[in-house]
């Protein structure tokens, strides 16, 4: 799907599943925390429980371990990159940042090994990766929807890693 102007530009692949590296093959029997991002591990899945993590942070009872999404920032492994630039996004950097922030703690809400590895400042624009391809496209359109602009999504072979543009 292609559309010109300001629009999204999509190009697309077959879609193909892929194995997550560092996903574990096998899984703890019964809860983990992550120390980093306090995460709870529970009925095979990670979720946000600061209440369960503040409890058990000190205990021997519950093992710890770094998540998949913690473990991807630690290596600095992105699966998704999100390139903010423009005139508009130099004027009002700071409001979308904003915005970015409070989709990305929607997000991790929901799931919390989608984070962000790191933020930084390339070639006249902002960059931000992301351990989830889902996480950068879901901040692109969180910027799109509120200010509009050029957004654009670019797939590697095998659809591993996503580049979403945004400008305005």
């Amino acid at each position: 799907m292609s559309r010109k102007g300001k629009k999204w530009i999509t190009e697309t692949q077959e879609f193909q599943t892929t194995d997550d590296p560092y996903l574990p093959k096998k899984y703890p029997s019964g809860e983990a925390i992550c120390p980093r991002c306090h995460a709870v591990f529970r009925d095979k899945r990670w979720l946000i429980d600061e209440e369960f993590y503040q409890e058990f942070k000190d205990s021997d009872l519950v093992p710890k371990y770094l998540c998949p999404g913690c473990r991807k920032a630690v290596d600095r492994y992105p699966m998704g990159y999100l390139y903010l630039s423009g005139e508009f996004f130099n004027e009002h950097r700071d409001e979308i940042l904003r915005v970015i922030n409070n989709e990305y703690e929607r997000a991790r809400k929901n799931n919390p090994l989608q984070q962000i590895i790191s933020m930084y400042e390339e070639d006249g624009r902002t960059v931000i990766e992301t351990t989830t391809e889902n996480l950068a496209q879901r901040l692109g359109r969180a910027v799109y929807r509120a200010y509009k602009g050029d957004l654009t999504f670019k797939w590697s072979e095998g659809n591993k890693l996503v580049r979403v543009y945004w400008q305005r």
